[in-house]
């Protein structure tokens, strides 16, 4: 059956003996498959680049990172906190919160997802942006999704300074979390 379609363009299917399926390159353009074909070279170029260059200082940059003490690779050492208020240590992923007379070393990831807490220092909480769980100074779980208060490590004070064995959680609300921590000051 004939095409019902007029045709401008010299090189059309009707003249190549193409019966309306075919793909043809025009002068000045391409066909499809070589587009494909250009667009993922593109893409697998840029992949390449963006995977050899080095990261952003804002992206790795840590508010503070405590130090090996002792043979444990797992036991960090912390200064001990001078005011109230939060000390976000990124690398470890511990939050060393200071209140009340009581220092607090946290799990910085939240119960419920895994995502990075951070600390409001106007509430005095620390607030999960993900899904909106809030917690007391001490982890304790306000409100939101989270399943139970925040995980903490086990922390003690050793030659004037804080001791915390990061190997070590234990599961927010279960047995001894309410007496780990440190009196200072």
């Amino acid at each position: 059956m004939a095409d019902p379609r007029p045709h401008t363009d010299p090189a059309t299917p009707t003249e190549t003996g193409c019966d309306g399926g075919c793909e043809t390159e025009t002068a000045g353009g391409s066909d499809r498959r070589t587009f494909l074909k250009e667009g993922l070279m593109a893409v697998a170029a840029l992949t390449a680049v963006a995977g050899a260059s080095v990261p952003l200082d804002a992206m790795t940059r840590g508010y503070m990172v405590g130090t090996a003490a002792g043979a444990g690779l797992a036991t960090i050492s912390y200064p001990i906190p001078t005011t109230d208020g939060a000390t976000i240590d990124r690398a470890n992923k511990v939050i060393l919160v200071r209140y009340q007379g009581m220092v607090h070393a946290l799990a910085r990831e939240c119960p419920h997802k895994g995502t990075m807490v951070d600390w409001q220092p106007e509430q005095n909480r620390l607030y999960c942006p993900k899904h909106k769980s809030t917690f007391t100074a001490n982890g304790t779980r306000i409100q939101g999704k989270a399943p139970r208060s925040m995980d903490r490590h086990p922390i003690r004070l050793e030659g004037g300074k804080l001791v915390v064995d990061t190997a070590t959680v234990i599961e927010g609300d279960g047995a001894n979390w309410a007496t780990t921590g440190v009196k200072v000051g």
